[in-house]
C-alpha cells in the first residue's frame, strides 16, 4: 500500500489555510474508494478523506509550526504512514504590517484616517474593515485609507491582507470614537491700541475658537454713522442710506475664512470719521453659529 500527498502551502500567516492533495493512494488488496485516510493537521484537529475523495482544505487559527502527517488504512486494517511530496510543516505566522489609527476621536463629517506601512511584497490587497459594515480595499503600497462614519458610536477597526494564500485573519488595530459636533465657535474682535483712529480699523482681526470640527467662516456687517447719515459697507465701499433702517436691510455680510491658527482680519477701504458699527459672528463645519456680537466705536482722528 503506498500513499502521496502535497500541500499547495508551506508558508501561511493566521487564518489562512492549506489544501492537502493526494497524488497517489494505492494497494495490492482493496479499491481506493475502500482506503481510508486519517489527516493529522498537527495542531490538534483530525479529519479523513474517504473514498474517492482526493483533496481537502484546512485552517490555521495561531501562529506556530504544525507538521501534517496522514495514516492510510485499507480495507483489511492495514495501515501505514503518507510520503509528502515536498514538506509536510505548515508554517504559521503573525499578520505582518504596521497599522496605525491616526485620530481616535473623530468628528462626523471628517474623515477617519489609517496608516499602512511595512507589507510585504507578496501581498495583493490589503482590506481596511471599519466596524459599521463597511470596508475598504487597497493596494500594499497605499500609505493611508480614510472614512467618513454617518453615525455616533465607537468603532473597532481591523485590518486583513490577501496573498496566493487567501485572506488571513484580521488584526484589530484598535477603535474610533465618533460624535456629532454640537458645539457652537467662540468669536473675538481685537481692539486696536488706537481704537479711536480711522487708520487702525482699516484692517478688522480677530480670532476664533471650536471644539469641534472648526470654525468654517466668520461674518461681518458695517455700520458708520457720520454726523446724522448713515452708510453702510458693501464689502467695496461705503454707500449713504436714506435711514438707519434702510442701511440695516441694504448691508452686506463679509464672510472670511480663519486661518489655520485660527485668526481671521477683513480690510476696509473708505472708512471716515464718524461712529463705526461691527457687528460679527462665526459658524463651524456642521453650521453652529456663535452669538452674535456688536462693536461700536466712535473715530475721531
Amino acid at each position: 500500500m503506498g500513499s502521496r500527498y502535497r500541500l499547495d502551502f508551506t508558508s501561511l500567516r493566521a487564518g489562512q489555510g492549506v489544501t492537502l492533495t493526494a497524488l497517489e493512494v494505492s494497494d495490492d488488496v482493496s479499491a481506493q474508494r475502500d482506503i481510508r485516510q486519517y489527516v493529522d493537521w498537527g495542531d490538534g484537529e483530525f479529519s479523513y478523506l474517504n473514498g474517492d475523495e482526493t483533496s481537502q482544505w484546512h485552517r490555521y487559527y495561531n501562529p506556530g509550526s504544525y507538521t501534517v502527517t496522514v495514516r492510510v488504512t485499507d480495507r483489511a486494517g492495514n495501515s501505514s504512514s503518507g510520503v509528502f511530496a515536498k514538506t509536510a510543516t505548515v508554517t504559521v505566522v503573525k499578520m505582518p504590517g504596521t497599522f496605525k489609527i491616526v485620530k481616535k476621536k473623530v468628528w462626523i463629517g471628517d474623515p477617519a484616517v489609517v496608516t499602512l506601512a511595512g507589507i510585504p511584497s507578496d501581498v495583493s490587497k490589503v482590506r481596511v474593515w471599519w466596524g459599521d459594515g463597511k470596508s475598504s480595499t487597497v493596494g500594499r503600497t497605499t500609505k493611508q485609507v480614510k472614512h467618513y462614519y454617518t453615525s455616533q458610536t465607537r468603532w473597532t477597526v481591523t485590518v486583513k491582507l490577501t496573498n496566493a494564500a487567501g485572506e488571513a485573519y484580521g488584526r484589530d488595530i484598535g477603535d474610533i470614537t465618533t460624535e456629532y459636533d454640537e458645539s457652537a465657535p467662540q468669536v473675538r474682535l481685537t481692539k486696536p491700541k488706537k481704537p479711536t483712529y480711522v487708520s487702525s480699523w482699516r484692517t478688522i482681526k480677530g480670532t476664533v475658537s471650536d471644539r469641534g470640527r472648526g470654525t468654517a467662516e466668520v461674518g461681518l456687517v458695517l455700520l458708520e454713522q457720520r454726523g446724522s447719515a448713515w452708510y453702510y459697507y458693501t464689502g467695496m465701499k461705503w454707500i449713504k442710506a436714506k435711514s438707519f433702517d434702510q442701511a440695516m436691510k441694504k448691508v452686506k455680510t463679509i464672510a472670511v475664512r480663519p486661518t489655520a491658527k485660527n485668526t481671521w482680519k477683513v480690510k476696509i477701504k473708505g472708512l471716515k470719521k464718524g461712529t463705526l458699527y461691527v457687528v460679527y459672528a462665526a459658524v463651524d463645519k456642521d453650521s453652529n453659529q456663535s452669538e452674535a456680537k456688536a462693536k461700536k466705536q466712535k473715530l475721531t482722528r
